[in-house]
């Protein structure tokens, strides 16, 4: 078996549900008139497939949400932008090739884009922001799971689960003959250079083979790539022996797996009635059911007729009423067979497709689902079958009975370079390759266009696919980040022997990630790195434990104290009072100004504050449990406390007497607290 891959997971945006962009609002003391403010968000999609050149789609106009108070603190939100529909518009699903063997890339299922954002005060720019390239997927989950799981679900879901794009079940029964797909997305670090899908074969006479097929060579971030994985697909009806069941998986160019394992167990049993519905399914990709219950399709026609006169012979023969046009609607209603509750819930699924298409001899024939309602599972249901009625997509003018056409001459065609651009990375940087990015077709005997839909992407595993060339002009990067080198804000839980744990340093070296748009945008993959990196997991393993964590080192500019906690999640600091808000806690977030920082952020510089009595800080712990907290200020014990318990929210507030009594914060001071649970 094939070792495991060492993989790191990038995110993405599911265009079927809410992205939202939200713009800070505009600092309130430096323009406390709010009338004359109007925020902007340009969205940016690349010119063509692969292209690195990038196009304004829409520029989005809208007004802040207006301030809100909560208490003394007045609330600024800024304003917020929606912007799924419109990329969601652009992004087209694929469905598999009738007869497909080898493994093929979806050009038009991901797109990367961009936002600026700017702020205009009086039709005068105040504020511009370019975002970081990102990506959205024409994929959705849930409502219900949406909150949860909307930054999360490429990476702590489908990431590190190695998942393909189904919600199928995992151990699948299907026919010896059935086209079976998978669909893979490549939001890994690093890309792999090529993808191969291997299987274990399990004979009935218990006897076990695995293999691999051809590899797909030249694999690009964020592409999802659609596996065939059929018996048929993969040679297993070549097979001498009988197969029972087999396992698939993907590997890279290490021979190393990158994906997760799908169990496949054929049919064993002989079934009078077999169909195969393809559909897609809510996460971009194609599954298929298998059907096996009885079924019976009818053909319902509409005529529409006119009246004409019958001349003054009067012949018998003659008609008054003409047929003007007919039209065929073919509905099929077929029984799924016997389910489990797994599978009955699974086909939900199928109900809420856009997209779906019988198998037949030749070709996929495109179907409507015309089930408006699927009935769950019965309390008591021991078997459990539903039935299910589709629509054939087109509608019937007339009637042929013709033989399979492969056999027929057609008009020979190629296909020749409409565009190119330098191929990128998982990080933005060239790999010093240009590739062909749409393709043109044309007639080969006299070299003319093929009218229609003739320009289609160059990718892998599609008739006339160009590979990329080695090219000068595509080593340098133009833009490549600096080097990060910054405390995470995470603390070592796992410290022995009476240590405290300190945060971790984390480094992201310079140039690693690159950029063809700005400074800033390779700048930005590098702290998405940085926030990448930044976790409780990392800072357990490359934290520091130190006996003294109150007498650390930090460059503090003039006119500011700095602060640290020795665990951020448990300590806020907040100031309120004379107009001014600053600190990190979750009541102050979206206030606007220069020192709101998010919640359980350490290591921050604030300013020495006129009235520094409104300065206060807040720890967090089991409702009713007590806490021991120690204020240190330049590595000196300013005061210990010891709570009588922590409030019915699990919390208490703070303040700080014997630091004002001595004068308050000075510029450089560096302030620790830490908090102990009892």
């Amino acid at each position: 078996m094939n070792k495991l891959a060492i993989l790191s997971y990038l995110p993405a945006r599911l265009a079927l549900n809410p992205i939202v962009v939200n713009i800070e609002a505009a600092d309130p003391v430096a323009y406390p008139d709010r009338s004359g403010l109007r925020y902007f968000c340009t969205v940016m999609l690349p010119g063509s497939y692969l292209s690195n050149q990038f196009e304004e789609l829409i520029r989005l106009e809208g007004a802040e949400i207006p301030p809100s108070k909560t208490g003394s603190t007045v609330l600024f939100q800024g304003a917020f932008f929606e912007i799924q529909e419109q990329l969601e518009a652009l992004l087209e699903r694929q469905a598999p090739e009738f007869g497909q063997r080898k493994i093929s890339v979806l050009s038009n299922l991901v797109t990367p884009y961009y936002c600026i954002l700017s702020i205009e005060n009086n039709d005068e720019e105040i504020y511009s922001f370019t975002q970081p390239v990102q990506y959205a997927i024409k994929a959705g989950i849930n409502e219900r799971d949406y909150s949860a799981y909307k930054d999360l679900f490429f990476t702590e879901f489908l990431g590190k689960n190695r998942r393909f794009l189904t919600w199928s079940p995992v151990v699948k029964t299907i026919h010896p003959a059935q086209p079976e797909f998978l669909y893979f997305l490549t939001n890994t670090s690093p890309v792999p250079q090529n993808l191969r899908v291997c299987y274990q074969v399990r004979y009935n006479d218990r006897s076990e083979e695995s293999g691999c097929n051809e590899a797909l060579m030249n694999v690009y971030p964020f592409a999802v790539h659609c596996v065939p994985v059929g018996p048929v697909a993969l040679g297993l009806d070549q097979k001498e022996k009988i197969v029972v069941s087999y396992r698939v998986w993907l590997t890279n160019e290490k021979d190393e797996r990158i994906s997760e394992f799908r169990e496949y167990r054929l049919e064993q049993e002989y079934r009078r009635n077999v169909r195969f519905v393809i559909f897609a399914n809510s996460l971009g990709g194609y599954d298929t059911l298998y059907l096996v219950g009885k079924g019976d399709e009818n053909l319902k026609v509409s005529r529409f007729l006119s009246d004409r006169f019958n001349g003054w012979e009067y012949l018998p023969s003659y008609s008054e009423t003409v047929i003007n046009t007919v039209t065929g609607e073919r509905e099929l209603t077929v029984a799924t067979g016997w389910l489990t509750k797994e599978q009955l819930r699974y086909l939900e699924d199928l109900l809420l497709t856009k997209e779906a298409y019988l198998v037949t001899d030749r070709a996929f024939i495109p179907l409507v689902p015309a089930t408006d309602s699927l009935r769950g599972k019965v309390d008591d249901e021991d078997l459990i079958g539903r039935t299910l009625t589709f629509r054939y997509a087109n509608d019937e003018t007339n009637f042929s009975a013709l033989p399979n056409p492969s056999n027929l001459p057609v008009r020979a065609t190629g296909w020749r370079v409409k565009a190119m651009a330098c191929l990128l990375d998982g990080n933005g940087k060239r790999t010093g390759k240009k590739a062909a990015t749409l393709l043109e077709q044309y007639y080969i005997d006299d070299n003319s266009k093929v009218p229609g839909s003739s320009i289609k992407a160059n990718v892998p595993g599609t008739p006339g696919y160009i590979p990329p060339v080695e090219s000068a002009e595509c080593e340098t990067t133009p833009f490549l980040n600096n080097a990060i080198t910054r405390a995470g804000t995470y603390t070592r839980k796992n410290c022995t022997g009476g240590m405290v744990g300190g945060p971790a340093t984390i480094t992201v070296s310079a140039g690693l990630f690159g950029s063809e748009l700005s400074q800033e945008d390779a700048q930005s993959k590098a702290e998405a790195e940085y926030a990448r990196l930044n976790t409780q997991e990392y800072a357990n393993i490359r934290g520091t434990c130190i006996l003294q964590p109150e007498l650390y080192d930090w460059e503090v500019p003039a006119g500011h104290f700095h602060y640290r906690a020795s665990d951020p999640t448990k300590v806020a600091l907040f100031y309120i009072g004379e107009g001014q808000t600053m600190g990190n806690s979750w009541d102050i977030q979206g206030a606007g100004g220069f020192y709101i920082f998010p919640q359980n952020t350490n290591d921050l510089n604030f300013p020495i504050a006129g009235n520094q009595f409104w300065w206060r800080f807040r720890t967090y712990g089991t409702p009713g449990s007590r806490q021991t907290y120690r204020v240190y200020v330049n590595g000196q014990l300013k005061f210990e406390r010891t709570n009588s318990q922590l409030n019915q929210d699990g919390y208490t507030h703070n303040d700080f007497p014997e630091i004002l009594a001595a004068g308050g914060f000075k510029s450089g001071d560096k302030l620790f607290i830490q908090v102990i649970d009892l």
